[in-house]
């Protein structure tokens, strides 16, 4: 079930690192500059370290911790993914799971993130969702003769920063997508074997399985 996940988490993860030519259609409000300078400052650091690749995935590894993955609120993305298993799960499972879970993300990002630095990201005027939370669209193109992907980010405002909790491919919600996924595994594994499963993943993913 993780493999399958990823394969679409790829194309969204990379959207934060995919831009080559100017920013367009982007407006001032904070959720659309959080994701644009998100962007700019991961290729920034792609384009001065020649080092990170696909055969050097810590360098990548470490560019998705420290410009990326600080903009992403992972334990609202971690309750809303367990959904109700959130509810009964305990500290410690919750804690466990926050950390595998980002992590996850962390590997697949890295796996994908050096095959789209020469693609061009657009952004369209965020839309407010709710009070203090927006929708930031982007398109992003290989320039390949593919097609564009539409990337959607849902971010909120919380006390001191905004905050990515969401992402969407095509219309495709990263969150939903784990749901289901997360969802059968806890039925089948109950929520240690779940943790247990994605901590093996990504104990792999590190070893370059």
């Amino acid at each position: 079930m993780l493999n399958t996940i990823q394969s679409s988490l790829c194309a969204v993860l990379i959207a934060l690192v995919c831009v080559a030519g100017p920013v367009a259609a982007a407006d001032d409000a904070p959720a659309t500059e959080l994701v644009r300078e998100t962007a700019t400052s991961v290729l920034t650091r792609l384009r001065a370290d020649s080092t990170a690749t696909a055969s050097n995935p810590q360098r990548l590894y470490a560019i998705a911790e420290e410009v990326v993955l600080p903009h992403f609120d992972f334990e609202r993305m971690s309750m809303r993914v367990l959904g109700k298993h959130w509810r009964t799960a305990s500290p410690e499972q919750r804690q466990r799971f926050i950390g595998e879970f980002k992590t996850l993300l962390v590997r697949t990002y890295a796996t994908a993130v050096s095959d789209y630095r020469d693609a061009e990201i657009a952004f369209m005027p965020a839309r407010e969702l709710s009070a203090a939370v927006y929708r930031v669209r982007s398109t992003v193109d290989r320039g390949d003769g593919a097609p564009a992907l539409q990337v959607d980010y849902d971010v909120y405002k919380n006390a001191d920063a905004w905050k990515v909790f969401d992402v969407a491919i095509n219309g495709v919600s990263l969150v939903v997508s784990y749901r289901s996924g997360f969802n059968n595994d806890i039925g089948k594994l109950g929520m240690d074997g779940l943790i247990d499963q994605i901590t093996q993943h990504n104990v792999q993913k590190a070893s370059g399985g």
